[in-house]
Formats: C-alpha cells, structure tokens, sequence
C-alpha cells in the first residue's frame, strides 16, 4: 500500500515517467490525487471536466449514463494523443461559471510531467499512451456521501452522474487497463490502484 507522498516518492525516482493517467468513478478522489502530484511535482494538467460540451447542447433531461451525453470525447482523446505523439495540444476550455466554451489551453510537455485526470482517462483508445496508470478506487458509499456533499448525484439537477450500469462496466474495463496495485488514497475516502 502507497500513500499519495510515497506514489510522489516513487516518481521522484521515476523521471522516465512523463505522462500519467489518473482515472476513477466521479468524485472517487481523482482530482485530489491529482493535485497532490501537481503540488509536489510540478507536473502540468489536462483536466476530463475541462471538455464538458456547451450547456445549450446537453440532452434534456439529462439522464445518469455512460458514456455521458455532454461531454466532447473526440476533442479530449485528440488532445491526449497529440500530447503523447507531439508533446503538446490545445484544446478549448469549457467555462463553468457560463455553461459555453472559454479560451483556448495549450499543454506542452516541454520535458516535464503531464497528468491526464479524468472519468475516461484509462479508455482503451488511449490507456497504452501512459507511463504510469492510475485507477481511483472507492466504495458506493463514500462516494455517494461526497457526491451529494458536491450537490451532484441523484436529485442534483446538474447533469453529472456518478453511478449506472453502463458506467460500472466500462469503469472495470478501464480500472482493469491499470494492471493494478493497491494504494489508499490521497482522499481519505478513497484507494488507488498504480500500474506502470
């Protein structure tokens, strides 16, 4: 079992590792992982939410589903394979204060550390692009007690789900992408699973 300061430990000693893909159910702890690699390490960031379509193109009602009908997956599997292939993307950010499409980001990697976070992060289109892949691991729950703390979920009226069959299922296939090792979280709600 690794602590989120030991998985930063181990990359210190692992400087060939240069772009990671941290995936997990919504709200499991990846963005907490994330930031905890990205507060000790430097490492750049692209972020799933970050490709959220526009609010005026989300199907009414919005449905709990996978793969989640408001989300630019093309745009997010482009911006990981140029990054892989080319070491750098861009790609429009989505403004959630407005609900439309905001500037542009562009992430280049430049040499340095990349993380990819995100609910489709380990999606087999782009799992095998990674030198180190994580899987978030949590229990239904805690995560529906941090869902509905977050005023997502079941009720919530805002388009994010966090739990249906279709989701679990393509969730074991990309945890099962991670070959996986057990590490408690840097949540305190969640483990994670480290593979390389």
């Amino acid at each position: 079992m690794m602590t989120a300061d030991e998985t930063v430990a181990f990359l210190r000693k692992r400087p060939d590792i240069r772009l990671i893909g941290i995936d997990g159910l919504p709200v499991s702890g990846k963005s907490t992982l994330a930031e905890s690699l990205i507060d000790a390490l430097g490492a750049k960031v692209i972020y799933f939410d970050d490709f959220i379509l526009p609010k005026k193109d989300w199907p009414e009602p919005t449905e709990p589903g996978f793969p989640f009908l408001y989300v630019r997956y093309e745009e997010f599997f482009h911006a990981v394979e140029a990054l892989a292939t080319s070491g750098t993307c861009s790609y429009r950010l989505y403004d959630w204060a407005s609900g439309t499409l905001g500037g542009t980001r562009t992430v280049e990697a430049a040499g340095g550390l990349v993380i990819v976070e995100g609910v489709s992060a380990l999606s087999p289109r782009i799992s095998a692009l990674y030198d180190l892949r994580i899987w978030v691991e949590s229990d239904a729950k805690t995560t529906l007690a941090a869902a509905l703390a977050r005023g997502v979920g079941p009720g919530s009226g805002n388009g994010e789900s966090f739990s249906c069959p279709a989701l679990s299922a393509i969730s074991k296939r990309n945890r099962k992408n991670a070959r996986i090792l057990s590490l408690p979280g840097a949540a305190p709600r969640a483990s994670h699973a480290l593979a390389i």
